[in-house]
């Protein structure tokens, strides 16, 4: 076996051996980690290839960020079926971060389901080579849309008086501006959550809403359309002072009903560690009804420089 760095564009044969969303990135050239994901920084991507003579039969897939130095993240590792548990998997990451420390990061992450395909092999290897501890990043849900429609809270609570609830896209130039500007003043939207973020490339207009207070826009719920039938719920907020008593389930209620009419079947709805409130409500009002919760983990590891010792596939 030898492992290769790939040269631009890899071979197709290798699109099966990563995720649908990194597909992308094997062209190898810069490019956002996510596409159609608002905010998704640059990266300079990294494929080895693993190969037995000619035949492609494994893939490790890295991302370099071009800002922040600290911190590369492998993304993917896979090695065919009938070539499995034969150490090429373990060998493949251990390419991943000779590459990584070879391009002065001081570390390399991963972030991976709990409980999904190939996360018992992967407790086994970064064990083995040294990774740290996993942690808990994001708790994520999966429901349909008439798992939707029984979450006990729907249309329990009344949109607060003097306030509205309309289609984001209405939200004028003029409401959005007053939004920077006071965040600018005196921030109180955290940065992750910042509407004008998530908009500028595009959103799912039909779902999206937002809470019309008398002093401004308040509240926001913005989704995007991964697909004709799957919804992300992808920036949820409402003002700290206003989101007491379930303020913005209203909103919830409202972008639920809409994803039902736009004909959406599945939602998918993703609660970071950094916002507890977010994910204790995921964790008590949409869990228990949902088809699918999982958490996300992530481990990193401390690199030190090594000698390059892998070759590039021409």
């Amino acid at each position: 076996m030898e492992i290769r760095l790939l040269a631009p564009p890899a071979d197709p044969v290798f699109l099966p051996m990563t995720f649908p969303a990194y597909r992308h990135l094997l062209t190898v050239e810069v490019g956002p980690k996510l596409l159609g994901e608002a905010g998704s920084p640059p990266v300079q991507p990294v494929a080895l290839g693993a190969f037995l003579g000619s035949e492609a039969v494994g893939l490790a897939l890295l991302a370099l960020p071009l800002g922040e130095r600290e911190t590369a993240e492998l993304l993917s590792v896979y090695v065919v079926g009938e070539h499995r548990g034969k150490g090429w998997g373990k060998k493949l990451v251990q390419a991943a971060e000779t590459v990584a420390s070879n391009a002065s990061f001081a570390s390399l992450g991963v972030v991976w389901t709990e409980g999904g395909s190939g996360s018992q092999w992967w407790a086994k290897v970064s064990q083995e080579l040294g990774w740290g501890p996993p942690e808990r990043r994001t708790l994520s849900v999966l429901f349909t849309a008439q798992e939707a429609l029984r979450f006990p809270w729907l249309d329990r609570f009344p949109v607060r008086e003097g306030c509205e609830i309309v289609p984001f896209v209405s939200v004028t130039r003029e409401e959005m501006e007053a939004l920077k500007v006071s965040q600018e003043k005196s921030p109180w939207i955290a940065p992750d959550l910042v509407p004008w973020r998530y908009v500028e490339e595009g959103f799912e207009e039909r779902t999206s809403v937002a809470l019309r207070a008398p002093e401004g826009i308040m509240g926001w719920v913005i989704n995007h359309a991964l697909n004709a039938q799957w919804l992300r719920f992808t920036c949820s907020f409402i003002r700290k002072d206003w989101g007491r008593r379930g303020r913005i389930l209203p909103l919830f209620s409202e972008s639920i009903h809409r994803m039902v009419e736009a004909g959406f079947t599945l939602a998918s709805f993703v609660a970071p560690v950094r916002h507890p409130t977010m994910v204790q409500f995921v964790e008590k009002h949409m869990a228990p009804w949902a088809q699918q919760a999982r958490w996300t983990l992530g481990s990193t590891k401390k690199l030190q420089h090594q000698p390059q010792w892998v070759t590039r596939a021409g």
